[in-house]
Parts: C-alpha cells; sequence; structure tokens
C-alpha cells in the first residue's frame, strides 16, 4: 500500500506535530540519535495529536464531511477553484479523484504510522515505567480513533500495525470491516485500561480512560451492539468527573476549555496563525467582520436545519445566526438562506486562524444521548433512557418527552436530539450513515440532490489505487 505522504525525514514525521500539546519543535533528528529520553517520547506522542488538530482532520477535511455532505450545511461559495471539493461534497458529485478523500486518508495514515512508532520505540526509552506506559496507551488509543474514522468512512482499510521505516512492501490489501473493528476495539481497550481519568493542568488536553470508555461506546452504537454501547456509556456516566453546563452556551465558551462536559477535545492554542481554529474564519460569513477580519462564508447552515429547532429551543441561536433577522449586510445574492454557524466565534481573534476555541471530538451531552440510544434499542419505555434524553432537552428550554413512545418514536426523537445538540460537531454523517437515513435525509433538505445507496460509503482515493493495485475500489463507484 502507498500511504502517500507517510514516509518523511523523522524530523517532520515524529517532531512536527508537537503543535498540538507542545509548541517547541526540534531542529534535526534520526532514529538513531531521537528515542533516548522521556522528552523524546513526548514529542513522539505529541505528534500523534497532530493529525487531528487544525492544520489537518479538523481544519477543514471533517468538517467537509460532516457538514456539506449532509442535511445540516450547504457549500456557501467559492474563493477559488481549489474549492471544487467542497461543492461536489455539497452536491453529491463527488468521485474517486475528489480530493478530500486523498486527504483524509492521509492524514489518518500518517497518524496511524506516527502511533505505530510510538507503540514500537517508546518502550525501548529508559524513563519512568509509568509514564512510558501512558505514552503508549495514548498512542494506541489515537490509532484507533484514525482506524475508527477510516471505517466509517470509506469501510475495510488496510491494517498496518507496523512503524513504516522504507518504500518496500507498501502494497497491502483491504482488511475486512470487521477485521478493522476488531483491531480498534482491541486499540481502545487497551488504552482503556492504562489511561487515568484525568492530568494535571499541565498535560489537560491529552486522551483519558473517559474518551477510551466514550469511544468504545460510539463503536459499539455504530455496529449496534446496544449492551456493550449502554454498558460503556454508562461507565462513562459513573466515573462521576462529567456533567453538562447549565446552560449550553457554556459548554462553548472559551472560558471552558476541557471544562466538566468535555471528554476529548482537539486544543487550539490562538495567539498565532496555525496555533488556534480557523472554525470561526470557515463558517462565519464574508460580510460579518471581526476585528476587522471577514469570514470565508464556507459552510451555511441549511434551512432545513434552522427549522428542526422549535422557537424556544436554547440551543438554535447558540449554534446558529440568522442574517437576514439582523442588521448586518445583507447576504450574497446567491444565497437564499443565509444561516451561519455561531458556536464557534472568538471575538477577540484578529485571524481566521486564531481562535481559541477547541473543538469537542466528543462531550458528555454525546454520552447521555448514546446511553439512551442504546437503552432504547434494548427495550422501549426504558426510564433511564427518557432520564438521560430529558437532561439534554431540559437544558435547552424544552419540556420532557412525553412518555410511552413506542421504540421507534424514541429512536427519532433521540436522533433528532444528536442533530440539535451536536450540529457541527462532526458527527452528522456518521449518525444518517449508521441508521441508514443519509438517503432519505438529504432528499428532505434538498430534492434535487441524488443520493444513492453506493453513498454510503465515501471511494477509495483514486490516487492510493493508482499505486497499490491490491486496493479494491468500493462498489459502484
Amino acid at each position: 500500500m502507498k500511504i502517500r505522504n507517510t514516509i518523511y525525514t523523522l524530523v517532520f514525521l515524529l517532531v512536527s506535530g508537537c503543535g498540538v500539546l507542545d509548541q517547541s519543535p526540534e531542529s534535526s533528528f534520526t532514529p538513531d540519535n531521537f528515542y533516548k529520553n522521556a522528552d523524546d517520547a513526548r514529542s513522539a506522542v505529541s505528534a500523534v495529536y497532530d493529525q487531528m488538530n487544525y492544520n489537518n482532520l479538523y481544519n477543514q477535511l471533517m468538517w467537509i464531511l460532516q457538514d456539506q455532505a449532509t442535511d445540516d450545511a450547504e457549500w456557501g461559495g467559492g474563493r477559488s477553484t481549489a474549492n471544487q471539493a467542497k461543492n461536489d461534497l455539497d452536491k453529491y458529485t463527488f468521485t474517486p479523484a475528489t480530493t478530500t478523500f486523498q486527504s483524509v486518508w492521509s492524514a489518518c495514515y500518517r497518524g496511524i504510522n506516527q502511533a505505530n512508532t510510538v507503540i514500537g520505540r517508546v518502550p525501548g526509552i529508559s524513563m519512568d515505567d509509568a509514564l512510558k506506559k501512558r505514552y503508549v496507551a495514548e498512542a494506541t488509543l489515537l490509532r484507533g480513533f484514525y482506524y475508527f474514522t477510516l471505517v466509517r468512512l470509506f469501510g475495510g482499510v488496510p491494517i498496518v500495525l507496523t512503524e513504516t521505516t522504507s518504500l518496500n512492501n507498501l502494497t497491502i490489501a483491504r482488511s475486512s470491516v470487521e477485521e478493522v473493528y476488531a483491531q480498534i476495539i482491541k486499540d481502545f481497550t487497551e488504552a482503556e485500561s492504562v489511561l487515568p481519568v484525568s492530568y494535571s493542568a499541565a498535560e489537560i488536553g491529552r486522551v483519558t480512560q473517559g474518551a477510551a470508555k466514550a469511544l468504545l461506546a460510539k463503536v459499539y452504537l455504530t455496529r449496534q451492539e446496544w449492551e456493550k454501547a449502554a454498558t460503556k456509556a454508562k461507565e462513562v456516566i459513573d466515573l462521576g468527573i462529567y456533567d453538562l453546563w447549565t446552560n449550553y452556551a457554556e459548554a462553548f465558551l472559551i472560558a471552558n476549555k476541557n471544562g466538566k462536559e468535555a471528554i476529548f477535545e482537539i486544543q487550539a492554542m490562538g495567539g498565532g496563525f496555525n496555533e488556534g481554529s480557523f472554525m470561526q474564519g470557515y463558517m462565519r460569513p464574508p460580510f460579518d467582520k471581526v476585528n476587522n477580519i471577514a469570514g470565508f462564508g464556507d459552510d451555511p447552515a441549511t434551512q432545513n436545519l434552522y427549522e428542526a429547532y422549535s422557537e424556544n429551543d436554547k440551543r438554535r441561536d447558540v449554534t446558529l445566526r440568522l442574517y437576514s433577522a439582523t442588521s448586518t449586510p445583507a447576504a450574497p445574492a446567491s444565497i437564499t438562506f443565509p444561516c451561519y454557524v455561531n458556536k464557534y466565534l472568538d471575538p477577540t481573534a484578529t485571524a481566521n486562524g486564531e481562535g481559541s476555541n477547541n473543538f469537542p471530538i466528543i462531550r458528555y451531552a454525546d454520552v447521555l444521548l448514546m446511553y439512551a440510544e442504546a437503552l432504547n434499542e434494548l427495550g422501549a419505555n426504558n426510564s433511564d433512557a427518557y432520564k438521560a434524553v430529558n437532561r439534554i432537552r431540559n437544558r435547552a428550554g424544552l419540556d420532557d418527552l412525553a412518555d410511552g413512545l413506542t421504540q421507534d418514536e424514541f429512536r427519532n426523537s433521540v436522533l433528532l436530539e444528536r442533530r440539535l445538540e451536536l450540529a457541527f460537531e462532526g458527527h452528522r454523517w456518521y449518525d444518517l450513515a449508521r441508521t441508514r437515513r443519509l438517503i432519505s435525509a438529504l432528499k428532505a433538505q434538498n430534492p434535487d440532490i441524488v443520493v444513492e445507496e453506493r453513498h454510503y460509503l465515501f471511494p477509495i482515493p483514486q490516487t492510493e489505487r493508482d499505486v497499490n493495485p491490491l486496493l479494491e475500489q468500493n462498489p459502484d463507484y
């Protein structure tokens, strides 16, 4: 298998990723002079995190897939021809050559290779044994996360569990979906047994035992293993360290980063270009300037999403801003419903890449909704399922769900709550795909968009297949 952009000099491959947790780049390293001490191990682990940060998966790639390829967002227009991929995702005119797929594939496999490097090399370093095991556990969980991303988007993918050190023997066939999930569960379970429940302030932002449990719950939910999903979600709840903020808006305040609702967040340092969040730039409209900086307007919300909120749902105006109802300048005529994402705005940033907003991978609200969904699938009218989802609804200013819902009615209610609660947090396409509602949801949002059965998986990137004849394409691409 040719994993593009994976084989670099070790200075880039293993240390350039320190931006997530450690902003101090090194100068020149090789395998012979690196991996000597605990600082080297820390830098190598930080590189594994880096493929998730705002320059990689969660810069643009994941919101292009999770927003534009769903009923939650439109493509807001083009700043250059390079944005054709965003329009193709929005309109479902993409092909195996669409660049987004190659970018996601490459970022995940870079992260996997960096994780494999830590797992293979850090155990040989002379350092504190407990810290060594923790570093390996962090890398193991993140490797599982990258594979979890790949399998949900593409189906079965090649499994590589050792460091890639040369360009030889890179043509590897796709493993089955079951084999990939088995490895993901193994990685998450091993990490869960080692990772701490929490960290000191100096280490905050790293993956925890709670993150491992929550990710396992999401794996089991995706696989419809309802009892296991409910058990893992309940274990997160029973840790007793997570809770909902009183007000929905508090979950997104910069002052509350890594707070009680955060289970795993991508860290944004802010204060410097490429060290912070680009979300405010991509999701804010071009006619709304903050500190004299206009947004890009790439990701306007659909009218379908806006109208899914009830008038008294407190989440709507935190998540979205309907510009046509304000005194801001009129939106471009090409945008018929100018509604943009509001929850990631940093009013102190002086550039679009300097936002201090963390991006939530998993919030406690997500765990409560997973718990409610899994319990309902195990049997209707479970009181704990009602309690979990009603906590979310009550915070939003909504009444409890009506008692005595059928299993299908409760299922629909929970999935609606997931959409409204977690909008623009990287879950929507996954939820539509795993519940087989992608086609009906996109048709309801825009009947002109043709979504077919094949779209429940994205295509294997053509550039990968060009160099690896063992990579079979997904059906009907």
